[in-house]
């Protein structure tokens, strides 16, 4: 009778020492004084090659036993992607057009069952600017309107004459980009002086008369022009970078040339 006493007891406390471990193990359930945080494995504002894959992680400070909701933007338009159950992580792709400018916010982090979770302060944002592949012999170039309407443009180096007259559209076109070889065959400033070189936009009208160029270099360095003069009536040239035109010194590089692009 001892023993069959000591039984009911004996559950009892087997019972709740296997509740005890359960919850002692529930991941999903917040340390005291812990604080999740959610973020993009990337921030502010970085250069996406033509041909590079633009990837794009959604981070979780720990994982969590539920699956979890990010809400963010992509360019302005409301999207969502889910963190499953037991991973910390998961990829975003996004198309790299080169010209496109990919902007992605991260607005707030929802979890059925989960703790909660506080969009950090940081790595909420990032811009990916889809800019050309470098190219070791050339100097590669790209306009982008602010204007939305893909406006029709001349974008091409041009010659001008000592008082900022067009001359001669050299290089370039219609397309909103173009390359400058190294071994181009142009003459030098030096030598055409007192007319010059330029990086010239003749467009339609504009609704917007802001742009950004910018120019990615040999050794994938890139510059970046930028201003809003262009003419919203359109059909006007516009100077928007002086390009300086010299000889190599290297003598590996024979016929090749050097350019300085410099706001004008």
């Amino acid at each position: 009778m001892k023993n069959i006493k000591l039984i009911p007891l004996f559950l009892i406390a087997l019972t709740l020492i296997v509740t005890s471990c359960a919850i002692d193990n529930d991941d999903s359930l917040s340390i005291t004084g812990e604080t999740i945080t959610a973020s993009l494995s990337k921030s502010g504002e970085i250069f996406a090659f033509g041909g590079d894959e633009i990837n794009l992680d959604f981070v979780l400070s720990r994982t969590l036993n539920d699956d979890t909701l990010f809400s963010y933007t992509l360019n302005g338009v409301d999207n969502t992607i889910i963190v499953k159950s037991g991973s910390k992580s998961v990829s975003l792709s996004i198309p790299n057009i080169v010209g496109d400018t990919n902007t992605v916010i991260l607005k707030s982090v929802n979890g059925l069952n989960n703790p909660a979770v506080q969009v950090g302060s940081t790595n909420n944002s990032v811009s990916f600017i889809s800019v050309p592949a470098s190219d070791p012999s050339a100097y590669n170039l790209v306009l982008i309107f602010d204007d939305t309407s893909s406006p029709l443009a001349l974008f091409t180096l041009a010659g001008f004459s000592e008082d900022g007259v067009w001359l001669v559209d050299l290089l370039g076109g219609i397309e909103r980009s173009f390359s400058i070889p190294l071994n181009s065959g142009l003459l030098n400033s030096s030598e055409i002086s007192p007319l010059f070189y330029a990086i010239n936009i003749f467009s339609v009208p504009l609704s917007d008369p802001g742009y950004t160029i910018y120019i990615v270099a040999p050794d994938s360095t890139v510059d970046i022009f930028s201003g809003s003069n262009l003419a919203l009536d359109g059909f006007t040239d516009v100077i928007v970078a002086l390009v300086d035109v010299s000889d190599d010194p290297n003598p590996i590089n024979p016929g090749d040339k050097l350019y300085t692009f410099t706001q004008p």
